[in-house]
């Protein structure tokens, strides 16, 4: 399944947890752990588990409605161990 760090905008920080999480529910997704993750910089990130294939469209869509700005794809270990390759990473404002 992909996985994306997906770098957000965060405040309120509970507030803010709990729309993330309802929204990846409601687009079929999960944010793992259901938590936010902040850095030293005071930049919030979600990693979010699609549990499926997911169209670029519904990726935007879902990238619109949490605010992201940048993602990182991953993979688990399984998943690199059975040769699958992470989804694309980029700025939001990069074309792919």
């Amino acid at each position: 399944m992909p996985y994306h760090w997906v770098r957000i905008n965060s405040s309120p920080p509970q507030e803010r947890r709990d729309e993330v999480k309802r929204t990846c529910e409601d687009y079929g997704a999960r944010l793992v752990g259901d938590e936010i993750y902040w850095d030293q910089t005071g930049q919030a990130y979600a990693l979010i588990d699609w549990r499926r294939e997911i169209s670029d469209d519904e990726f935007e869509t879902l990238l619109d409605k949490v605010g992201g700005t940048s993602w990182k794809g991953l993979v688990h270990a399984d998943e690199k161990n059975g040769g699958a390759r992470p989804p694309k990473s980029r700025m939001r404002d990069e074309k792919s």
